[in-house]
């Protein structure tokens, strides 16, 4: 039976996609993100932040329509790691990672129920604020984002792609920069909204990396900056399998 949570993320990520489209801006008209009209002062932590509702509200409602993938045991609870700090849950955004998990978690621990369950990235985010748990970002994300091969995902800081030039049509009618969790995701996105720009001005245009906790302070001290995130395909299709009766 499919649980309220992920309800709520199939829905979230239904409304996203039904308006994906990524237009470029025009270069002659194109607006600097760093113009300060629209700044106001931003909590000077992040942990201010999300204590601050009228700022973090609208952003983890954003978040929200990402998975985290965590382990849980029968009654639907993320497992704890101890990590020396105290004991945190893990929460995955690749979900094949997860999967790895999960079977190590049958194999060590020999519990009964154990599971793969999505949650909200934007619970997820503040949960690790409040040091109770640990995002952690996709092996390939992270070399991506320049890590050396093979480095461990563990404690690293979850990168994000997307081109700053390029906004997103929603159907609620607002245009906001998408950011994705998949550099190749990225920049199939890119190329689509430039396959009629011609080739010499293509190159003006690449695609950015920021950390997930940069994105979210860029939100909450600019108005300018609006970000939509974007799942990976992957993710999407691990729920959807999930919404399927036959699954």
């Amino acid at each position: 039976m499919i649980t309220t949570t992920l309800s709520i993320l199939l829905l979230n990520l239904a409304s996203l996609a039904s308006g994906f489209t990524i237009q470029r801006k025009s270069v002659s008209t194109r607006k600097s993100f760093s113009t300060s009209s629209c700044l106001h002062a931003a909590p000077d932590s992040l942990q201010d932040l999300v204590n601050t509702s009228n700022l973090w509200d609208p952003i983890k409602n954003d978040l929200n329509s990402v998975p985290a993938f965590a382990c849980t045991n029968d009654q639907g609870q993320p497992m704890q790691y101890d990590v020396g700090s105290g004991p945190l849950a893990f929460f995955f955004l690749d979900v094949d990672a997860a999967k790895v998990e999960l079977q190590k978690a049958k194999e060590d621990t020999k519990m009964e129920g154990l599971n793969i369950v999505p949650f909200p990235l934007g619970e997820v985010f503040e949960m690790g604020v409040k040091k109770l748990a640990m995002i952690v970002p996709s092996q390939k994300c992270i070399e991506d984002a320049g890590a050396p091969s093979g480095m461990n995902p563990m404690g690293q800081q979850v990168p994000l792609f997307g081109c700053l030039d390029m906004t997103e049509d929603l159907a609620d009618g607002t245009s906001m920069v998408p950011l994705f969790l998949s550099m190749d995701e990225a920049k199939e996105a890119m190329n689509m909204a430039l396959a009629d720009v011609p080739e010499a001005e293509k190159v003006k245009f690449d695609v950015t990396i920021m950390p997930l906790a940069g994105a979210v302070q860029m939100q909450a001290s600019n108005s300018d900056k609006s970000f939509t995130y974007v799942a990976p395909r992957s993710s999407l299709d691990y729920l959807l399998s999930l919404d399927d009766p036959q699954h």
